[in-house]
């Protein structure tokens, strides 16, 4: 707990995805996500069928094309070695006449370009068109036959004209693709075109086929928007007979059950706001001051300012503010306390501080409740504290204190006197035979006397404890060397009365921080108040380590506690019975004693003649160091 540290009120609400898993804005950069489920089919049929049709209609295409260039050039190849054996007679007489005319008919093919006859050596003897050149680079004179590329549209089928061994020339036939690859881009467009069309209407078809078939989802989808609106009542009416009808049947159940569930919701916060305006308006008016702090120094809740201090205040400064506002000395008791819960998770009671106000500087004493709030896994979450004003209390109880320790004071002295006379006279009757009678009576004299006089030094000592003025010397010790010295030192006094005296102490050492007298005074009253309520049988004083705790107890088999008295007997002047000896002050002091160690005392009984067994818990030297 680090006084230091400033709290943050911490109010702030968390905040809530709206459930969708996607950024916000995101669908509003990404309008396909939020396009209807019937688009988001049809549009990949639309792509996927005409991508196919395309994809089959180009390499239809592009077949058929090279299936007709081939045949062309076939046809071509073979009408040019048919004509290049009709040209031998013309070429032979050189009848320049008839070989115009076998090439003007050769030229009126439809596909053909150009037809020209040439000799070995590459001139033109005869052509179709006046204004003939030679062939470029394909075919070079040493070639006289065969399919070659003039260009990439145009070709030429070459035959070679023999007479027996002897070559005459060459016949030429030029065509082009142009207008064949024209007629059919014309055909395969108008077919693409159909195909498109049919593709087209193929995803029509299924966006409405698909609308039809999600017709009932979209009246979930409108039913779930207008209860999202606000209409309650909204209910979605399906009837596809199929799945969905089933889904929304559902839906529709499962609706209800949510507006049931929150109309409960609404009345149980209802009744929470209501109960919370009561508990605020409560706190609020309270006298007592409530706060809670968490773990790690947080002050988050207080109804009201104190010591001259606002609300707001203490709350923006946190628990350097409120620890500044003690007097010297007293904040760290209120530290001690804070970090003791920090470590042991218990609560700690009637703590008391002192505090200066902030104007007039005058004292003003509080007593505070601390207690731990723990979740079920056992982790601490909060320390609630409940603060209240006792400084008229206080002042009422200084006086009273102020007033016993000053009478006892003055008792005490003249006590003293009388005890010194009553002893004086026994000497002086013991030494006068005469005198002797009266010795019962200065014994009893002096037997009150000193019962008074431990009477008065107990009432000091009681006051002293819960006043504060003790002085508590701490220092690590062993508590089982304790109790072998506490066990030594009473065992004579306990055998005097016939009792036996038993130990069973750990045998690892129990080390605690505690001032070694007040301890010593805690058991001897222990082992005091057993052989009082013993008759008969035995004490027994042990120790154990439990956990992180260190116990110690004194058990015996005397008359036993009453159920109702197990508490009551550690009340100031408290006696089982009147003719107990003693004024009933010492299960108290020793009470007080463990609590100033940051222990616990309790008794525990199986009721009368069943004996009683006193045990003191303390915190373990080691969780002492690592807690602070």
């Amino acid at each position: 707990m680090d006084p230091k540290k400033t709290p943050q009120v911490k109010n702030g609400h968390a905040n809530h995805s709206s459930g969708t898993g996607a950024p916000e804005g995101f669908s509003k950069f990404h309008p396909f996500l939020r396009m209807s489920i019937r688009y988001k089919l049809a549009i990949p049929v639309l792509i996927l069928v005409f991508g196919i049709i395309s994809f089959v209609l180009f390499t239809t295409f592009t077949v058929f094309r090279e299936m007709m260039i081939k045949y062309k050039e076939a046809r071509l190849q073979t009408i040019a070695e048919i004509f290049s054996e009709t040209l031998k007679i013309p070429l032979e007489s050189g009848d320049r006449k008839a070989l115009k005319a076998y090439i003007a008919l050769l030229a009126e093919q439809a596909d053909v370009d150009e037809v020209r006859v040439e000799d070995v050596r590459g001139n033109v003897l005869g052509s179709s068109r006046p204004d003939s050149q030679p062939l470029p680079g394909p075919f070079p004179k040493k070639e006289l036959s065969g399919i070659g590329k003039v260009t990439p549209d145009i070709y030429a089928a070459v035959a070679t004209i023999m007479r027996g061994k002897e070559t005459l020339g060459r016949l030429v036939i030029i065509f082009s693709k142009i207008e064949f690859e024209h007629e059919l881009q014309m055909l395969f467009q108008e077919k693409f075109l159909v195909a498109f069309i049919l593709t087209l209407i193929v995803s029509i078809v299924i966006a409405w086929l698909t609308w039809l078939v999600m017709r009932p989802i979209i009246s979930l989808q409108r039913t779930a928007r207008n209860i999202l609106a606000g209409d309650l009542e909204a209910r979605a009416d399906i009837h596809s007979m199929d799945e969905i009808q089933e889904v929304g049947e559902a839906f529709n159940k499962v609706v209800g059950r949510l507006v049931q569930s929150f109309e409960h919701l609404r009345l149980r916060t209802q009744a929470l706001e209501e109960s919370e305006e009561k508990y605020r308006s409560i706190v609020n008016e309270v006298s007592d001051i409530i706060f809670s702090i968490t773990p790690e120094g947080d002050l988050l809740i207080l109804n009201r300012g104190f010591s001259g201090y606002t609300r707001e205040e203490i709350l923006a400064e946190g628990l350097p503010l409120f620890f500044s506002m003690h007097a010297p000395g007293e904040a760290q008791k209120f530290q001690e306390a804070l970090e003791t819960i920090v470590r042991t998770k218990k609560p700690v009671e009637y703590l008391s501080t002192k505090q200066l106000h902030r104007t007039h500087h005058a004292e003003v004493f509080y007593q505070t409740n601390l207690t731990p709030v723990v979740d079920y896994d056992g982790t601490l979450r909060l320390i609630q504290g409940v603060m209240r004003d006792v400084t008229d209390l206080r002042r009422v109880e200084m006086m009273k204190e102020t007033l016993v320790r000053d009478v006892a004071h003055e008792l005490k002295t003249p006590t003293a006197k009388f005890i010194m006379m009553t002893q004086w006279l026994e000497d002086q009757m013991l030494n006068d035979p005469e005198r002797l009678k009266y010795l019962p009576i200065i014994r009893m004299l002096g037997e009150n006397a000193d019962r008074l006089m431990r009477t008065i030094s107990s009432i000091m000592d009681l006051s002293k404890v819960e006043s504060g003025m003790s002085d508590i010397r701490k220092q690590e010790l062993n508590l089982n060397s304790l109790l072998r010295l506490v066990t030594d030192d009473m065992r004579p006094l306990v055998e005097q009365h016939h009792l036996r005296l038993e130990t069973a102490l750990c045998e690892r050492p129990l080390l605690i921080q505690g001032d070694p007298d007040m301890l010593y005074r805690v058991f001897s009253n222990l082992i005091s108040n057993a052989i009082k309520f013993t008759p008969d049988g035995k004490i027994t004083v042990a120790s154990s380590l439990r956990g992180n705790d260190i116990c110690a107890e004194v058990a015996d088999t005397g008359i036993g506690i009453e159920a109702e008295n197990l508490q009551r007997i550690f009340e100031a002047f408290f006696q089982k019975t009147p003719s107990t000896l003693g004024i009933g002050v010492g299960l108290t002091i020793s009470k007080e004693i463990v609590s100033l160690h940051e222990g616990e005392m309790w008794a525990e009984s199986e009721g009368i003649g069943k004996g009683s067994v006193f045990k003191v818990v303390f915190p373990s030297y080691r969780e002492l160091a690592r807690g602070s």
